[in-house]
């Protein structure tokens, strides 16, 4: 059996099943969806014990999951001051679907594989479920860039204004935060590099995942770094930390994702709501 994952990991991983399970919703014809109707369409009733259980029962799931279609514009949503926030999507989201069902690791990749994407998220669903109620898992555990998202009260969207995202932005290689975050991406970056499996299992998305994290470490030692190059770097670290759940080199991977994410928010706080937009971390 697998071992658990830490709060940390289960924070990284845990969305996409919910983002799922948004998608696999989003494929009924209609053209406005409500959170009382995804929670209805997801809970299954047990003939046997006469009890219903929702698959999506988390609210800071459903509220992460939907929060990640509106940053990467799958989704519009309308609001109303007293009333549930009602969204409808948009063309992107078959876009973003396509992608991440053709990228392997990936929890769409996986499930439209297993030849029962439904039965699959299903079984999934519950392990999450079951992990979030031991870990405690509330709103308050995630950073959205939009802010919480309350899917029964008004919700208040903020875009943020454009940042270049190649614009060089000075380091100091010595300060205390950027050390250590050169330390911890140092950490990462070798032990992925030196992952045989990996090399050997998904030859192109690992040369991928070390070209970007050496890049984003090179510019970062340097003393002169870019939104993109932090945004590249925090999506390598991100689809290494989907192939190696439950490894023993995840938590090296997380920390690493914490020690750019402390960067940012010492010394790029202009760009947050940029690398948010882009992708939560």
């Amino acid at each position: 059996m697998a071992p658990k994952v830490d709060k940390q990991s289960f924070l990284n991983l845990a969305p996409e099943y919910y983002l799922l399970a948004l998608y696999i919703h989003s494929q009924y014809a209609q053209q406005f969806y409500t959170d009382v109707v995804w929670q209805r369409e997801f809970t299954v009733r047990d003939h046997d014990s006469d009890q219903e259980y929702c698959y999506v029962e988390n609210a800071a799931l459903r509220a992460e999951a939907i929060r990640i279609m509106l940053s990467q514009g799958a989704i519009e949503i309308i609001e109303d001051h007293f009333g549930p926030t009602i969204w409808k999507k948009t063309p992107k989201m078959e876009e973003l679907a396509s992608e991440l069902e053709n990228t392997p690791g990936n929890v769409f990749f996986k499930a439209k594989v297993s030849g029962d994407a439904r039965g699959w998220l299903y079984a999934a669903l519950q392990k999450v479920n079951q992990r979030a109620f031991e870990l405690e898992i509330s709103d308050g555990d995630f950073e959205p860039s939009v802010g919480p998202l309350k899917m029964d009260v008004a919700l208040e969207v903020s875009r943020p204004d454009p940042v270049n995202e190649w614009a060089p932005i000075k380091l100091d290689p010595a300060d205390p935060v950027v050390a250590e975050a050169v330390d911890k991406l140092s950490a990462a970056t070798q032990a992925i590099e030196q992952d045989n499996g990996y090399a050997a299992e998904r030859t192109q998305e690992r040369d991928a995942v070390v070209s970007d994290l050496k890049g984003g470490l090179e510019k970062i030692k340097s003393g002169e770094v870019s939104v993109g190059w932090i945004r590249r770097t925090i999506l390598a670290l991100r689809t290494a930390s989907i192939t190696f759940a439950n490894n023993v080199k995840a938590q090296t991977i997380d920390g690493a994702m914490l020690g750019l994410k402390e960067v940012v928010k010492v010394h790029m706080k202009d760009a947050i709501e940029t690398l948010m937009h882009h992708w939560p971390f």
